[in-house]
């Protein structure tokens, strides 16, 4: 049995993953590589930092000039077919194939590129693991259970990794359980539902904003 042929557009994407990684250099792709690092940022004096579970921030030691950095952001807006530049200086976009959240910004807005990588999880981390863990009890877990079969409201608030994305795909784990069809909004794909009838819809800068996606699941 022969493997079969890959298509042109698989193969042109296999060539941007390759563009990206070596424009990227070895600093980066070994961050991203490490499943401790849930986030690499790129400052304008050059630093690369890191974010590492349990220890936090830290810088690498790995410097990268303004030029190495504005090229990484121009592979992935190439990728992603967007523009930018001097006159459209800012990227929200997310990496080919291992689908990270990236943010580019171009000088005049910074005074020099930056960036900041942030990873997806690597899985779906449990409400019964949150009380195994220690971090919710198991009265507060049963909580969030009645509260999803009760169809109550539920807003997740809190700053920059604070786990805000890992606890509601806990609740869409709980979600799914039920049986429902299930429609998922978003801007960047971060969200993991497991239910086996849902829709995950996204924005489109410029072009089709969250009010429009609410429009579209009253007929969904």
């Amino acid at each position: 049995m022969t493997d079969r042929p890959r298509s042109p557009s698989r193969i042109v994407s296999d060539r941007q993953v390759r563009m990206l990684r070596s424009a990227m250099g070895p600093a980066i792709i070994a961050a991203l590589d490490d499943p401790d690092v849930v986030e690499v940022m790129l400052n304008p004096d050059g630093k690369l930092w890191i974010d590492r579970l349990g220890s936090g921030r830290e810088p690498t030691g790995a410097i990268l000039s303004p030029e190495d950095a504005a090229r990484i952001i121009k592979v992935v807006a190439n990728h992603v077919g967007l523009e930018v530049n001097r006159e459209h200086p800012i990227l929200s976009a997310e990496l080919p194939e291992t689908g990270e959240r990236f943010e580019g910004v171009l000088p005049p807005i910074a005074v020099a590129p930056i960036f900041a990588i942030r990873k997806r999880a690597a899985g779906v981390i449990p409400l019964a693991r949150y009380v195994a863990n220690g971090i919710l009890t198991e009265v507060q877990a049963e909580f969030l259970r009645s509260s999803v079969l009760d169809r109550r409201n539920i807003i997740i608030a809190g700053g920059t990794s604070t786990g805000k994305t890992t606890l509601a795909n806990a609740l869409l784990q709980e979600i799914a359980a039920t049986g429902d069809r299930v429609l998922v909004l978003e801007d960047t794909i971060e969200l993991q539902c497991v239910a086996d009838d849902h829709v995950a819809l996204r924005t489109k800068a410029n072009t089709v904003s969250t009010a429009d996606l609410v429009r579209s699941t009253l007929r969904l």
